[in-house]
């Protein structure tokens, strides 16, 4: 695993080397693209998430969600939000709860962005926002019912 402060190495860990340097695969490469991790990223086993310290999770969620600000979402995104957010201890350090509240704000911005309601990312958008303000209680920022 990366250094704690090595932000370069926890995208490329994270996401792989596809998604960080924006390569797109070709038809035969998607076909099977096997183990390689290297390339499509490391899952957040529970094995490598229950290894992290505090600082390194809210350091890793920093990340992530400063990377998720320049990029549109993506599936290798998302299980790591969400695993993330479940190392998370509460009570949340005043840096932490800066950093969900940036998280759900760019949820709502790329949802209201979605062409469709049939769009394979608005279940896992929702779903972030949702942790936040009702979870982590940031009530205003839950939706209204």
């Amino acid at each position: 695993m990366p250094k704690t402060e090595d932000e370069d190495g926890w995208k490329r860990f994270c996401f792989g080397e596809n998604v960080c340097l924006e390569i797109q695969l070709k038809e035969e490469d998607g076909v099977n693209p096997g183990l390689d991790y290297v390339k499509t990223g490391f899952p957040p086993f529970l094995s490598i998430v229950s290894k992290l310290s505090q600082s390194t999770v809210s350091a890793v969620l920093e990340y992530l969600i400063n990377w998720f600000e320049e990029r549109d979402f993506v599936p290798q995104l998302g299980r790591w939000l969400y695993a993330l957010l479940a190392c998370l201890e509460k009570p949340l350090l005043p840096e932490a709860h800066s950093l969900i509240r940036q998280l759900a704000r760019r949820c709502s911005a790329v949802r209201a962005n979605l062409e469709s309601k049939d769009d394979d990312r608005l279940s896992a958008l929702n779903l972030m926002i949702c942790i936040v303000a009702r979870y982590f209680e940031q009530n205003d920022l839950a939706d209204k019912e």
